[in-house]
């Protein structure tokens, strides 16, 4: 990640004291740190913050050249700084879009970490997570939010801890973007326009993506129920409007509806078809 992404991260979260779900208690300014951790030290900082969040629980974000060689990471620290809990580098895309993106590799020596990266898919859909980096103030809670995901669930798939991570309700998108998104969704002329057509050439109603057939299921409550996806990515969605395709919806069940806006970037239709297929061949 480039230093001036790190900078304006953390020029975000240094805003962040009035925060709705989360309280900045702790701060440090550019600079080199000491006496936070032996990794950590002497190492050119951007800035570190201790984030709380409602029920008490600490994740420490650094941004830090981990590496010293001029490539800037978000890590995070538990509460008590025992130790990274997650090195993030990987920086996709461009001004207002870019996500961050890293992947979970166990690599402990018990013959568990398939085990465990099953554990960890079941909280992110993926072994790897992206999180999109915040533009604006109003976008630093989701982006905390995620962090403290990541942190959850990274440390209890390590330990295979029974009580499973808290249950995310999806990424979040910039506010406008997302309402446009579903506004898009929700154009209701063009969602029984796709509806027709899709039973024109089929004879029914199928989600795209699992083939699930709410008729079949449910009987006559069934009849001509589907939900319709906008299948254009959301940087793409201009906040002045944009026309709408038949071809930009895809019919889907609201399983699939949910986990295709699950992660962002938000899944494609193949890429959900891939995942269930891999869920398919892990063992029971």
């Amino acid at each position: 990640m480039e230093r001036h992404i790190a900078k304006n991260i953390s020029s975000l979260l240094s805003s962040a004291a009035g925060g709705n779900r989360y309280k900045l208690e702790r701060s440090h300014a550019p600079g080199k740190l000491s006496e936070f951790h032996q990794w950590a030290d002497e190492k050119p900082c951007e800035g570190a913050f201790l984030f709380i969040d409602q029920l008490g629980v600490g994740i420490w974000v650094l941004l830090i050249d981990w590496r010293e060689d001029g490539n800037f990471y978000v890590v995070i620290f538990p509460r008590s700084r025992s130790g990274p809990v997650a090195e993030i580098h990987r920086a996709e895309g461009k001004g207002d879009e870019i996500t961050l993106s890293w992947s979970y590799s166990p690599r402990k020596r018990d013959d568990k970490n398939v085990e465990r990266k099953r554990y960890f898919i079941e909280s992110f859909l993926s072994d790897v997570v992206k999180i999109s980096v915040p533009a604006e103030p109003n976008e630093v809670d989701d982006f905390i939010g995620e962090l403290f995901a990541l942190a959850d669930s990274r440390q209890k798939s390590d330990a295979l801890d029974p009580n499973k991570p808290r249950t995310r309700d999806g990424f979040a998108e910039g506010k406008l973007k997302q309402k446009l998104h579903f506004v898009r969704e929700r154009n209701g002329e063009l969602v029984r326009q796709a509806k027709r057509l899709a039973l024109t050439k089929y004879g029914r109603l199928i989600c795209e993506c699992c083939g699930m057939d709410f008729q079949k299921i449910y009987g006559e409550v069934g009849v001509g129920f589907i939900e319709a996806h906008h299948t254009k990515p959301i940087s793409s969605l201009h906040k002045d409007g944009e026309e709408t395709h038949l071809e930009d919806l895809a019919l889907v069940c609201s399983n699939c509806h949910r986990m295709l806006h699950r992660r962002r970037p938000w899944l494609e239709r193949h890429e959900l078809k891939q995942l269930m297929d891999e869920s398919h061949t892990l063992p029971a």
